[in-house]
């Protein structure tokens, strides 16, 4: 397989990087967050957050796919319901599923999961993402469209998973 059809090379590093960075929130304490925002506001955020680095790195940016981040949300409710382990477990079905939407030339993952407050959640995600060189090596790849997809489990956790796709031009 290609280079850009992949996860994060070191997947068990960035996993401990994103759980070991956000501090511990007691259960229930994302009640304190007041009004909760949309799961889709998160998603935003995050795209806008990972597309203002890209621009700073003088990458273009990302379009933001709906039907990608319809995927993305499922794989991080999985795992917010623990259905799935924290990972990519499913990637090459992930994979599948958007190359029959779309032809694609390469597609790379990031998840994360973090406990902090709804405002500062994906701030603090992405982040980590950038603090670890897999994920941001996937960050800063040739990548023209992405989804994201946000999930927050039973104990106040926050799973994140961002798809990073290039499609295959039409000849």
């Amino acid at each position: 397989m290609s280079g850009l059809f992949r996860a994060p090379r070191n997947r068990l590093l960035g996993a401990i990087l994103l759980l070991v960075l956000p501090g511990v929130v007691p259960l229930g304490a994302h009640a304190q967050d007041g009004q909760r925002p949309p799961v889709e506001s998160l998603e935003t955020k995050t795209h806008e957050l990972v597309n203002e680095y890209r621009r700073s790195a003088g990458l273009p940016p990302l379009a933001f796919s709906r039907p990608i981040a319809a995927i993305a949300r499922r794989h991080s409710a999985a795992m917010a319901e623990g259905r799935i382990p924290f990972g990519h477990e499913g990637f090459e079905k992930r994979r599948r599923r958007i190359a029959r939407a779309m032809p694609l030339e390469g597609i790379a993952e990031n998840v994360g999961v973090n406990t902090e407050a709804a405002r500062r959640t994906a701030s603090v995600t992405v982040s980590g993402w950038l603090g670890s060189s897999g994920h941001r090596e996937n960050i800063e790849g040739d990548y023209d469209a992405t989804g994201i997809g946000i999930a927050r489990g039973p104990r106040g956790a926050w799973y994140f998973t961002q798809i990073f796709v290039k499609r295959r031009k039409a000849p």
